[in-house]
């Protein structure tokens, strides 16, 4: 019965995959025709508002976590290929039901969130580096309008020569907004670094830069307070992690190390009793 009941598992547990890969091939397919429609000049329209504001949404996430259509299409098939070798794992154990039923869902959380959880960890990894990076970035761009250079000069030259001092993804996203700033206008300047990044800190910026064009007040003296909140608040997170490290320290000792303390002398006198003439 309990076999009878795992092949069926199984069986609804294909049906299940083979399923959902239909649904994302005929979505794909009417993706490819919306493109090839929108491309040959039909009526405007074609792609409802809906749809527009999904495929943006989903651009403006790859664009925060750095990676590209192609990356995250190979970590769908990843994703696929790890769900078929968690159902794989039905066919060659001989398990009960219950480890059946559990293994045939994490297949499939595996195969339907993974993709997802990829892209919020590469988000909120690449948000996590430019922060780390840019209260260095500011002090290198005070450092340079102090000696009389303006902010397109600065920011042209901190991207140029400090390859080795700060990551890719800040100088990439300086150089993006650089450019913009002297194509555009600063407003689309400063609305498509907030968006690119994703990061609070940035928008803190942003925020100052627009009120020293509304106000007048120099870009250096905002600049300059910036970087020291931004590392005051990185002091603070380094304060926070020391007040909790000893309780950390503590549950790894309860854990793993008293455990092992308490089975080298619990064993011995438990042997003892149990064979008091040996």
């Amino acid at each position: 019965m309990m076999q009878t009941l795992s092949y069926l598992l199984m069986i609804i547990s294909l049906c299940i995959i083979f399923f959902f890969i239909f649904v994302y091939m005929v979505q794909k397919y009417r993706h490819i025709q919306l493109i090839n429609a929108v491309f040959a000049k039909q009526e405007e329209g074609i792609i409802s508002k809906e749809e527009s504001n999904k495929k943006a949404a989903f651009e403006l996430k790859l664009i925060r976590a750095g990676i590209t259509h192609k990356e995250y299409k190979e970590v769908q098939l990843l994703s696929v290929v790890a769900g078929l070798a968690l159902f794989g794992l039905l066919f060659i154990l001989d398990l009960s039901f219950i480890l059946n039923l559990f293994i045939g869902f994490v297949a499939l959380l595996v195969m339907l969130f993974m993709p997802y959880l990829y892209l919020d960890e590469q988000i909120k990894a690449r948000i996590k580096r430019i922060n780390n990076d840019l209260a260095i970035f500011i002090d290198l761009l005070i450092i340079i309008l102090e000696g009389g250079g303006g902010l397109n000069n600065a920011i042209d030259k901190v991207t140029q020569e400090a390859g080795n001092v700060l990551g890719k993804d800040l100088l990439e996203e300086s150089k993006k907004f650089k450019n913009e700033f002297i194509t555009y206008s600063s407003e689309a300047a400063y609305n498509n670094l907030v968006n690119r990044t994703g990061s609070d800190a940035i928008a803190t910026i942003v925020g100052f830069m627009r009120l020293s064009e509304e106000t007048g007040i120099g870009v250096k003296t905002i600049f300059e307070n910036q970087a020291q909140e931004i590392k005051d608040m990185e002091m603070l997170n380094v304060e926070k992690r020391a007040a909790t490290m000893n309780i950390s320290i503590t549950f790894v000792m309860f854990i793993f190390i008293l455990p092992a303390v308490i089975a080298m002398i619990a064993f011995p006198m438990a042997a003892d009793a149990l064979m008091p003439g040996f």
